[in-house]
């Protein structure tokens, strides 16, 4: 579209990145594709670290997506939810 000159316009400006995705559940017996725990979205910034920090997790059972915010949180900093509705 084409603006004439002084005619009004609206532009957004992004100010704030979320992602959001899945964390990949590996080494469930008898499962042979391993399964997933679907994530909200929460700050980009946040989701690099608390995915870098999953890379390093092994657990003896599947935990929920809540143990696994709780363990995190506890060494890391609180991560930031979209509240957005």
């Amino acid at each position: 579209m084409l603006y004439k000159a002084g005619e009004a316009f609206t532009s957004e400006t992004i100010i704030m990145q979320y992602s959001c995705g899945r964390i990949d559940v590996r080494g469930i017996p008898d499962e042979s594709y391993g399964d997933e725990i679907g994530v909200p979205p929460m700050l980009s910034y946040d989701w690099r670290r608390f995915s870098d920090w999953l890379d390093d997790v092994q657990t003896m059972s599947v935990w929920t997506l809540e143990n696994l915010v709780e363990a995190y949180e506890q060494h890391n900093p609180q991560i930031t939810w979209d509240t957005y509705e």
